[in-house]
């Protein structure tokens, strides 16, 4: 055992430099796949806790169309065993809220008449402000999501606009409302004083809305008893539905994105890894052949002379893990924190649960255990070792007669470059020389690359998602513009002052529904009724001219079509062609699917109709459409456009450009996104140079005497340098012309895995040539600054060294 170890501490003693790479190399490979796996678990941790603790709702139901009775559907649900329901609590819609002075768009409001808490579902948090039973008269509670996002604190004063009047209220509390709190959320609830919300609300047009919580023992069942609450309607629930899938989406698709990404790249590291631990292993033996030939002849066994081996790189793996672990404890909190900010209270920091630290010494488990059996794989070459041969040529017989005959081969076609610069010529026979090594660099070289190309443009197609909105989708039109004050400014009035203007390309009006789809589960003969709520867009107007898109067919044109989100038509196996049952405003419709698309909002449930399709039912739905979307003519300023209607108009529309709506919604997409993606990008420019070192290093030491022999005919230090480098400089740009159209051709679909369950089954990617073109030469710079680095030894080699021969 002392012989095994003597050795053992021999090559960790004797290979400093490569050891302690390939230790960088270890630790890094278990930071991202440890980070990878803490993140989704802490994520879905943190909010399960705090789901638990606010006794917070796995269903929301909203009665809005006056089908069913509100209070017969609350008393039903509260008298469930195994079911707790909230209070069947009242509340408008108001899409208009300004702060310090500027009117912040795209939100959609539920101003809530707060009952007297405490809630029984869906408790509110108090993160600043007193806690109550409820807002004291000329206060409200926002959601943090709001406030946080819109900077907004207590004590400040905030506008309502309603088609009667504008009214402020002074924030008393800000609170964490889990239901409607998540990150990219344009909605929220807004919680008023009993007294505000008649004074303010009850006066408006229309009718109360009605909100109530479901929170079950046993989240599972909710189908059994779903199907006993329609049965106790006789009819189908018509109204509409949040489940907690999509209560729960908007918490988790951005570490799930995030997770996914580190995952996969982990794993591509590990194998980088051990790739380059079996070539630095093999190569090891063929360097010390002769030493170990040596060994052997004065008895050391094969099998001690393996443990060797495979105790130096497991003591490596062990040594490296530790700190890796460690390390992504930290930066998982860091995406975590900044993922999960709206979820938090003001408490201590997230804490490393016990969990977490059973994943980590996992991880560590994992990844010491592929090290030693990559190892122990690998130095089985040194069973293969005989003594005489190692003694006589260094190697084995016919790896000597092999190289004799390479070296022959080479001369012939050396003859052949010799226009090409003499650095140029030494530099590609060395890659030629070294295949395995030059191979591993290409490769390197190759995944780095793609991982820069998709990193860049997974981000920069976020962050710019305006130019791709429609696939995601929502509409591509210009300008929103929204009648906020009916009695003052009528459709009517603005259609014939504002769409009728030349500049005005085209335009359509649009509103929103609820639809209801029964869902067939049983055997024929034995009707099992369910349904599926959807949200539907409605549109008197044109949908293409707006700019709303399909992944396949078309959309809708007449009363009898609709178009659906891709999660629907999987979910009811439905084609383009088919016929579909669907209830809107409590009506049964048949309509025939004309079009299937992708859409991140409603992960996908939802559909897209013509107004006409309501206006059988419903005759002055029309009445109701005060959204307009806009498309100016090529060369109209939107910004100019705006400003006038602003200025014509004043406080009686709301008008934002599509671009402003898009930003508020994905900025924070960006924010949560940028560290995580800048870092891996990081790891993978520090492993590119790491590895790149490590396997010049290797290859400087074995060609000592051939760098000998340039120095003897005179050829200096710099040149040789530069030489080595111009080889590895060839093969890393041909390994980074390899990686580009795997970067935004073979990583994309990965991540169409992930985000299908959120309704977006092919990611829209904005192929940036000029970010690709700066992403190529990073990793072909880190490569050639590994090379030059590790050339740096040719400085102390001396002609001297030829005499060994």
């Amino acid at each position: 055992m002392y012989a095994i170890w003597k050795l053992c501490w021999s090559n960790l003693n004797n290979k400093k430099v490569q050891n302690s790479f390939m230790a960088i190399i270890i630790m890094l490979s278990a930071l991202l796949l440890s980070t990878a796996i803490l993140v989704i678990n802490n994520t879905n941790q943190v909010y399960e806790s705090m789901h638990a603790k606010v006794h917070g709702a796995h269903q929301i139901l909203r009665l809005e169309n006056g089908i069913h009775d509100p209070n017969q559907v609350q008393q039903w649900w509260a008298e469930q065993q195994g079911v707790a329901a909230s209070e069947m609590m009242r509340y408008r819609y108001l899409s208009s809220l300004s702060h310090a002075g500027e009117e912040i768009p795209n939100v959609d409001l539920f101003m809530m008449d707060t009952p007297n808490g405490p809630f029984s579902v869906d408790q509110l948090l108090f993160v600043q402000g007193e806690e109550r039973h409820a807002p004291k008269p000329g206060t409200v509670w926002i959601p943090t999501s709001l406030a946080y996002s819109k900077d907004i604190e207590v004590g400040d004063p905030i506008e309502f606009k309603t088609d009667k009047e504008t009214f402020s209220l002074q924030v008393a509390a800000l609170v964490v409302d889990i239901s409607y709190c998540s990150p990219f959320a344009t909605s929220g609830r807004i919680w008023l004083n009993g007294q505000d919300y008649s004074t303010h609300m009850a006066s408006l047009q229309g009718n109360d809305m009605y909100m109530t919580g479901l929170r079950f023992d046993e989240y599972s069942q909710n189908h059994a008893y779903w199907e006993s609450f329609e049965k106790f309607l006789g009819t189908p629930y018509l109204e509409s539905v949040k489940d907690y899938e999509s209560i729960s989406s908007y918490y988790m698709i951005a570490n799930q994105v995030i997770s996914f990404i580190m995952g996969f790249l982990a794993v591509i590291m590990i194998s980088v890894a051990l790739h380059t631990l079996g070539f630095t292993i093999s190569d090891g033996i063929l360097s010390s052949y002769k030493t170990i030939g040596i060994i052997k002849s004065v008895g050391l066994s094969s099998r001690r002379v393996i443990s060797a081996y495979v105790m130096q790189y497991t003591l490596l793996a062990m040594v490296s893990v530790i700190p890796g672990i460690l390390l992504s404890y930290f930066f998982s909190n860091q995406i975590v924190s900044r993922s999960m900010a709206y979820l938090y209270t003001g408490g201590s920091e997230m804490k490393v649960h016990a969990s977490a630290i059973a994943i980590g010494v996992g991880v560590a488990v994992i990844v010491i255990a592929v090290i030693f059996l990559t190892a122990l794989l690998f130095s089985y070459k040194a069973r293969g070792v005989e003594p005489a041969q190692a003694i006589r040529y260094g190697m084995s017989e016919k790896d000597s007669l092999r190289k004799s005959s390479r070296g022959s081969a080479w001369r012939k076609k050396l003859l052949k470059l010799d226009s090409l610069p003499m650095e140029m010529i030494i530099g590609l026979r060395g890659v030629t020389k070294n295949t395995g090594g030059s191979a591993l660099i290409m490769l390197i070289s190759a995944l780095s690359t793609a991982v820069l190309v998709f990193g860049f443009l997974f981000v920069y197609s976020i962050s710019s998602i305006h130019e791709t909105i429609a696939k995601w989708g929502y509409d591509s039109a210009d300008l929103s513009v929204r009648i906020d004050n009916p009695a003052k400014l009528s459709y009517e009035e603005f259609h014939k002052e504002v769409l009728l203007d030349q500049r005005v390309k085209n335009y359509s009006r649009y509103g929103d529904a609820n639809g209801v789809l029964p869902i067939n589960k049983g055997l024929a003969g034995e009707p099992e009724q369910d349904t599926l709520g959807i949200l539907l867009t409605v549109a008197e107007g044109n949908y293409d001219e707006i700019g709303y898109e399909n992944m396949k067919g078309r959309n809708p044109i007449s009363s009898l079509e609709i178009s659906i989100g891709v999660n629907v038509a999987s979910s009811l196996d439905l084609k383009v062609g088919d016929l579909l049952d669907i209830y809107i405003a409590g009506e049964k419709h048949t309509l025939t699917v004309t079009g299937i698309y992708q859409a991140i909002a409603n992960m996908s449930y939802t559909g897209r109709i013509t107004a006409d399709v309501i206006r059988e039912v419903d005759p002055d739905y029309g009445a109701t459409m005060n959204t307009i979307f806009i498309n100016l003519q090529d060369g109209v300023s939107i910004d100019e456009f705006v400003n006038e209607l602003h200025h014509k108009y004043g406080r009686a529309i709301w008008t934002a450009s599509q671009a402003t709506l898009v930003d508020e919604v994905f900025s924070q997409a960006v924010t949560i996104l940028i560290l995580p993606m800048s870092v891996m990008a990081l790891l993978f420019i520090v492993i590119t140079f790491v590895i790149i070192y490590s396997i010049c290093r290797i290859n400087m030491k074995k060609e000592s005497r051939t760098y000998g022999i340039y120095k003897s005919i005179g050829m200096t230090s710099r040149q040789i340098r530069v030489s080595v480098t111009v080889g590895i400089l060839v093969v890393s740009a041909t390994g980074a012309l390899i990686g580009v159209p795997l970067g935004f051709i073979g990583l994309p679909p990965l991540l169409n895995i992930i985000l299908a369950d959120y309704g977006i089954v092919e990611v829209p990617l904005i192929m940036k040539g000029g970010g690709i073109t700066v992403m190529i030469p990073l990793s072909i710079l880190t490569a050639g600054l590994g090379s030059w680095f590790a050339s740096r030894s040719v400085q102390t080699t001396s002609p001297r060294i030829l005499t060994v021969e």
